[in-house]
């Protein structure tokens, strides 16, 4: 389930960073609140949001069920305090690497 949810974490992250910088996201900015934006919005920003948290909540429930981890102490405060690039970066680095050596 961790492998399945980082891919998806990763390809929306990726996703979204692409259309920050590229300035496609802008487009579909919405002037006049929520109930004047488009549904692909109403849905897309709580669909993006769930990720995020839900995603960020299996890196911190990983991180603290292996306590073999050198440097604990830092590597707890940047997923705390830097979460969206924090838990990218836990994941590829240390859940995706354990997943693997077990095949």
């Amino acid at each position: 389930m961790k492998i399945v949810a980082g891919f998806w974490y990763t390809l929306v992250f990726v996703v979204l960073a692409i259309g920050f910088l590229t300035g496609t996201v802008q487009q579909y900015y919405y002037v006049g609140g929520w109930t004047n934006a488009p549904l692909l919005a109403k849905i897309g920003i709580p669909l993006t949001f769930i990720t995020f948290i839900g995603f960020w909540i299996m890196m911190l429930e990983d991180f603290i069920e292996n306590k073999t981890k050198q440097h604990r102490v830092l590597i707890g405060l940047s997923l705390f305090f830097l979460h969206w690039i924090a838990i990218l970066v836990y994941f590829w680095a240390v859940v995706y690497r354990r997943e693997n050596q077990g095949n």
